[in-house]
């Protein structure tokens, strides 16, 4: 993964209120610093990769309850050295954690959402920011290549629309980003009769 081509990605990204905005200076910023961005062992942080998945008519999202932090989150987690983008990063994640092989991606390889947040010291990992660069996904129901599986039985995942999200407790980054996703998948044209709702690039696992 290149910084520069995440740096020219991002720089072309608009946020959407200035919390976010606040969140995009310090990625840039970060990734202009001479350390390793992607690095684990960066101790200010790293870059990671996240996906909202959603419905295709946003009426409901896919969370992952996340032990340590005792939160419903976005799959995703950090990148990998053979991950060629941010994207690809997120994609990998969102299929390893929930099973699911085929997604749709409305808007494509596009950032949607960027967030700083604090992680917590946990056993040898000191206190350390994520710099998430956040994409979505779009998931339909029945067929088998949409069914989500958990990676790990232990950690549970739930579909829930955007009030069932806030009941959660879901931080508020997270819900700017699902009002984000049902306004774009919401407001998008009904196709004709006896089409399905379409999902743009259509992504399915080669594994």
């Amino acid at each position: 993964m290149k910084r520069e081509e995440l740096l020219a990605t991002l720089g072309e990204y608009a946020p959407s209120d200035p919390a976010e905005a606040a969140s995009l200076a310090r990625i840039l910023g970060f990734l202009q610093a001479p350390e390793d961005p992607f690095a684990r062992e960066n101790p200010e942080g790293h870059i990671t990769a996240s996906a909202v998945i959603a419905r295709p008519d946003g009426s409901e999202f896919l969370l992952v309850h996340h032990r340590k932090l005792s939160r419903w989150l976005q799959p995703g987690g950090h990148t990998e050295a053979s991950d060629p983008s941010a994207f690809d990063a997120a994609l990998r994640e969102a299929r390893e954690e929930t099973g699911i092989a085929r997604f749709g991606a409305p808007i494509g390889r596009k950032v949607f959402d960027v967030d700083v947040h604090a992680i917590p010291a946990h056993k040898r990992d000191p206190a350390h920011s994520h710099f998430d660069v956040r994409f979505l996904l779009t998931s339909s129901e029945g067929a088998p290549e949409h069914a989500a599986r958990a990676e790990d039985p232990d950690r549970p995942m739930r579909w829930v629309s955007l009030e069932g999200a806030r009941t959660l407790g879901v931080d508020p980054s997270l819900t700017r980003a699902l009002e984000k996703a049902r306004g774009v998948l919401g407001s998008r044209p009904p196709l004709p009769a006896g089409e399905g709702r379409g999902e743009g690039h259509s992504l399915e696992s080669k594994t």
